[in-house]
């Protein structure tokens, strides 16, 4: 599943293509596939698009949204209107879960919905194992969802700094009410902190040098302090470097990302620590996700 920096990079394509365009017509393959109503959207300019934790907000005239959630296997891919083979190529990008469908006729039996614009452009919405979502919801819904359902966001993606509210005093109050829970767990949990995931969650606890099973009351003021900086460095070299590329995702050109050539704990188990300490990286499972980090050296 894509996390904040790969979310982030695809948000940054659909800013250069989408922006501006209307929506003149949408085709909704299968029951449910769009949660809301065609005609609310049918018709709508498109006036921005934002990201909030791992979520895809399309804003559009007359107070309305399209919220994207790709889980596991979606996939946003556009397509200008087709002229030659190679003005499709150079004009399209794909972002998500990385399949032939990248270069394949569309629709397919992965698409969803598709989504025509007044230029004659397309944006196809597929999602093979149908775990991600598009939502029509007003401004208001939004705001609520965004408030009520996520935590503050950990840093400015632009400027690679931490954000106002992700403090060490919040992590440390959300901590208080949570005493017994895992640290690996407090940060993937998406109402304390937005758009952690497990790449992000392992290899910030390596940065900090914490172990992902401790408790969070057993967090000292001065890891938290260092657990937050590794988490804005984390996750600021990843959007730098647009995501990591592991399984299922590339970027919104359709390109690989770059930050799996720094990833020094996620998906190493077997391998010596990069920190030369002796120890192995281990892989464990907890809360039901792949877990991976030293326990030579994080404590």
């Amino acid at each position: 599943m894509p996390e904040l920096p790969e979310v982030e990079t695809i948000k940054r394509g659909l800013q250069d293509k989408i922006i501006g365009k209307v929506i003149q017509a949408i085709d909704v393959l299968g029951p449910r596939r769009l949660i809301g109503k065609r005609e609310d959207v049918v018709g709508r300019k498109i006036l921005a698009v934002d990201r909030r934790a791992k979520v895809l907000r399309v804003q559009l005239s007359g107070g309305t949204n399209l919220l994207f959630h790709l889980k596991m296997t979606g996939q946003l891919i556009y397509r200008p209107e087709i002229r030659n083979t190679k003005y499709e190529i150079r004009d399209s990008f794909a972002g998500g879960h990385p399949s032939h469908d990248w270069h394949a006729d569309l629709p397919n039996s992965a698409t969803r919905l598709v989504f025509t614009f007044d230029d004659k452009a397309k944006l196809f919405f597929n999602d093979l194992r149908m775990f991600g979502w598009c939502k029509v919801l007003t401004d208001e819904q939004v705001a609520k969802i965004f408030m009520d359902e996520y935590g503050p966001e950990p840093i400015d993606s632009d400027s690679g700094q931490a954000l106002p509210d992700f403090t060490v005093p919040y992590l440390a109050a959300q901590a208080k009410r949570l005493p017994r829970r895992k640290i690996k767990q407090f940060l993937t949990d998406q109402k304390i902190i937005a758009g952690i995931g497990n790449i992000y969650a392992d290899e910030s606890l390596f940065a900090a040098r914490i172990s992902p099973l401790r408790p969070v009351k057993e967090i000292s003021p001065l890891e938290w302090q260092n657990l937050r900086q590794s988490v804005v460095e984390i996750l600021g070299l990843a959007i730098k470097n647009r995501g990591t590329t592991d399984s299922d995702y590339v970027d919104s050109e359709g390109k690989k990302g770059g930050m799996q050539n720094f990833l020094k704990v996620y998906r190493r188990d077997g391998q010596p620590c990069p920190e030369n300490c002796g120890g192995l990286i281990e892989r464990i499972t907890l809360g039901g996700r792949g877990t991976h980090y030293c326990p030579a050296c994080q404590k």
